[in-house]
């Protein structure tokens, strides 16, 4: 039986260990914290899947592909960890992402539903908006349950017979003999890696240190009384004004959870941490201020940080080597293709994707 060793215990580690465990191989999977570990960016209430990606045709056709996966998941798991919210974006300026992918959606057929200003209102009375503005609403997309995902696949490996090294931190990759380097000096060696460390690899590998990596802290938010329902019964949104504004819906005991492109910032887990005060939540509502009824009335309950790489490409990145392939440049974006990660990079492992082919297809081409 091969020997897989998987770096990584977020999202796509651990679906790249089931993927492995249902074609017969031997799987250990290391992980540097605990598993689950909650500083990994995998690991928060919940994560959005939504078909907007502007005029990326790849990436909006990976998302079809990614909701296959995640009912492949439901079937093994016994449950499902998605609540169908619907998504709206709205555009507020000609040429814009929203823009974009209403012409995606129409190429590709995607069924979808232009409002003008006054119907997106209506849809979401909590928001305020320019006469000009257009809204984009697609229906299937909705919450990822993040952390029960994570769990679920935890359970899941471990039940199939996975063997999981937690608080291992690995401290050298050697991807021409499938080997790792513990702390302790102790070597683990397969016959195949799979590094999937996300914003730690660049301080594993020289050959991925120059990668930028970014912070973001995402704000939990209480909004007026009177509001509540009108964001638990309506979509999530995946833009709103300008700096990438987008936000999860409270729903199945979840926050209401708003994060800003523009409050992401450069730097490794290392400089900063993982502590953020609530008066940073403040600048993270800010930039929903405007569009917001009420917005004085809008209160950080909760921070959450996570780090992830992002270069200038915005597109994954998935390497492979003679006995190993590394996964990175998920952005802050992987997390609703993890299921579909996991099976595709087994696929190429076992000869039935090209490494150009995962490599195509993981950057959207």
């Amino acid at each position: 039986m091969k020997h897989i060793i998987i770096v990584g215990a977020g999202a796509v580690g651990l679906s790249c260990a089931r993927a492995a465990l249902q074609r017969g191989y031997k799987v250990t999977v290391v992980e540097q914290g605990a598993m689950p570990n909650p500083r990994a960016a995998s690991y928060d209430q919940h994560r959005m899947i939504r078909y907007q990606y502007g005029s990326a045709q790849g990436y909006t056709r990976m998302v079809g592909e990614a909701f296959s996966a995640w009912e492949r998941l439901w079937q093994d798991i016994g449950q499902s960890h998605f609540h169908a919210t619907g998504t709206l974006g709205i555009s507020m300026a000609t040429g814009d992402e929203i823009e974009a992918s209403i012409a995606t959606f129409r190429q590709l057929g995607i069924a979808h539903q232009v409002l003008d200003s006054h119907e997106a209102e209506a849809l979401c009375p909590q928001l305020t908006l320019p006469v000009t503005a257009r809204g984009l609403y697609q229906a299937d997309g909705g919450v990822l349950f993040a952390d029960r995902i994570v769990d679920s696949l935890l359970a899941w490996v471990r039940a199939k017979g996975a063997y999981l090294r937690p608080h291992s931190r690995v401290v050298n990759l050697d991807t021409g003999a499938a080997r790792v380097t513990l702390e302790d000096g102790k070597t683990i060696e397969g016959d195949m890696l799979i590094v999937a460390t996300g914003a730690w690899l660049p301080g594993l590998s020289p050959a991925y240190q120059a990668l930028p990596t970014w912070r973001q802290a995402l704000c939990y938010v209480e909004p007026p009384a009177q509001h509540l329902a009108h964001w638990r019964d309506g979509p999530c949104l995946t833009d709103l004004g300008v700096g990438d504004n987008y936000a999860l819906t409270p729903v199945d005991g979840t926050g209401l959870k708003f994060g800003s492109g523009a409050h992401r910032k450069p730097g490794p887990p290392s400089q900063a941490g993982f502590r953020a005060e609530l008066a940073e939540g403040h600048e993270v509502i800010s930039h929903f201020a405007p569009y917001l009824k009420d917005a004085e009335h809008y209160r950080p309950v909760r921070m959450a940080v996570g780090y992830y790489v992002k270069d200038a490409t915005k597109q994954f990145h998935v390497d492979t080597y003679h006995r190993a392939v590394v996964i990175t440049n998920c952005d802050g974006q992987m997390f609703k293709f993890s299921s579909l990660m996991g099976e595709r990079v087994l696929a190429s492992i076992d000869g039935e994707l090209s490494a150009a082919q995962l490599r195509s297809w993981a950057a959207g081409e």
